[in-house]
């Protein structure tokens, strides 16, 4: 049976209260995830959730793994070996007997991804399977992958009305239905919000999570000064964060600075800084990354009526000799929903990049590198690496690198092009696949279309 391991009282403190405006105070119910958890033994707690610690907006990220869908490796199978009869592996997947070449690349069974928790209206815990249904309606089941779902769930905090938090394990959980927050509700501490500036490369400004565990204004960050002694600073009284090698110089909002040490909070051992980005997704980055860290509100609280729980993507691929092919898109063999994420690199900074802000993707080859060969010193130049460019709909343009979702890695960009009777939900349905090495770029539509 599960229980409630703890029941807390949690206050704002007054400082903290008398800095926040009353459309600030608004401001942090509006963009806190509110549910009703009901437990394993029969109780309900409803009020504002905190989420394995790190999540407590609906901007941020469930991050889990899906399944492939067996329609999908066969597509993928098809398409990828038309001409290939020498089968040699057999596998069992949802009832579909599978077999290919032992020497051939598998399509993965087990799939990262992940979805922003605005998508979200039911959460249901089937054994360590999170079956969620979005608000489109759409199911999805995640596992794994992460501290977010199972077993390794760090806790789930429901700070309720009256003020008390309850503790809440993964064992506990039996469904949490998402909603918004009352008009008349009170978080108690608004969430972290910022623009993290990398040493090199453009600035993030979103909801930030520091060191993969702090999120509030009530957080502290922990330290220790030039002599030694302890320091535990509310983050509700910084405004800033530089790191300075082996520690990090702290600006309060009383204009007092100080140097931290000691502590993963201010030093390398950091878990990296999270920033989820209103119209990007999700960027984590090294603290050997980070420039600067400033603290501020947003000029716009993102609230729970910014998602509709994603649609089906559409758009055209272009491929290497111009051949344009419009329809529903199916990128990499599994991401197909605007609420899916595009993950890539660009050199210490991660991003998950959700499909609704990205306008096009285009094939991008890295910067050359010439080499002398020979007596001769014949200049020779190859790429260094394949990646994508991805434009978002904002204009913000990155260069990502070291993902099978941007790179030759990538299982092949579908297109299944309209017509009477065809529709991407029909296991029939005769997709076109365009290979990596063949792509070219591809314009993704604005909505799920007609």
């Amino acid at each position: 049976m599960g229980f409630s391991r703890a029941i807390l009282l949690v206050l704002v403190p007054p400082f903290l209260a008398s800095l926040l405006s009353p459309a600030a105070v608004r401001a942090q119910e509006v963009d806190r995830i509110w549910g009703r958890v009901h437990t394993v033994s029969g109780e309900i707690h409803e009020g504002f959730i905190r989420w394995d610690r790190n999540e407590g907006s609906w901007v941020d990220q469930l991050d889990g793994s899906k399944e492939a869908t067996s329609f999908r490796f066969q597509d993928w199978w098809r398409l990828a070996h038309p001409e290939d009869q020498r089968r040699d592996r057999v596998v069992e997947l949802a009832g579909y007997r599978i077999t290919w070449d032992d020497d051939e690349p598998e399509f993965p069974s087990s799939i990262e991804s992940g979805v922003r928790f605005g998508h979200i209206r039911r959460l249901i815990v089937d054994d360590d399977v999170a079956r969620l249904e979005l608000r489109s309606g759409t199911g999805v089941e995640l596992e794994g992958g992460s501290t977010d779902l199972g077993r390794d769930l760090r806790e789930v905090l429901v700070r309720t009305s009256l003020g008390n938090v309850v503790e809440l394990e993964w064992e506990d959980l039996e469904r949490v239905e998402f909603m918004p927050a009352p008009p008349d509700a009170r978080a108690g501490s608004h969430r972290l919000h910022g623009t993290v500036e990398p040493k090199e490369g453009p600035s993030f400004t979103g909801y930030i999570s520091w060191d993969a565990d702090e999120i509030l204004a009530s957080d502290t960050l922990d330290g220790e000064d030039s002599d030694g002694r302890r320091q535990e600073i509310l983050f509700g009284r910084i405004t800033g964060i530089r790191p300075t090698g082996d520690g990090a110089e702290i600006t309060l909002s009383n204009g007092d600075r100080v140097e931290l040490f000691g502590d993963d909070d201010v030093d390398d051992g950091n878990d990296g800084i999270q920033v989820s980005d209103p119209g990007l997704g999700l960027v984590d980055m090294d603290w050997d990354e980070i420039e600067r860290v400033r603290f501020h509100p947003p000029e716009v609280a993102v609230g729970l009526d910014a998602f509709d729980g994603g649609h089906r993507l559409r758009g055209t691929v272009v491929t290497a000799d111009s051949t344009e092919l419009s329809g529903w898109i199916r990128w990499d063999g599994d991401e197909e929903y605007s609420w899916e994420l595009l993950d890539g690199w660009d050199g210490g900074v991660s991003f998950d990049i959700e499909f609704t802000h990205i306008a096009t993707i285009e094939k991008f080859i890295g910067q050359n590198v010439t080499v002398n060969v020979g007596p001769t010193g014949v200049s020779v130049s190859h790429p260094v690496k394949e990646g994508a460019q991805v434009t978002l709909r904002d204009g913000r343009v990155f260069e990502l690198f070291d993902s099978n979702d941007v790179d030759e890695s990538n299982h092949g960009i579908f297109v299944l092009e309209p017509g009477e009777g065809r529709s991407p939900d029909d296991e029939e349905a005769e997709w076109v696949m365009v290979r990596w090495e063949d792509f070219r770029e591809i314009r993704f539509q604005r909505g799920e279309g007609p």
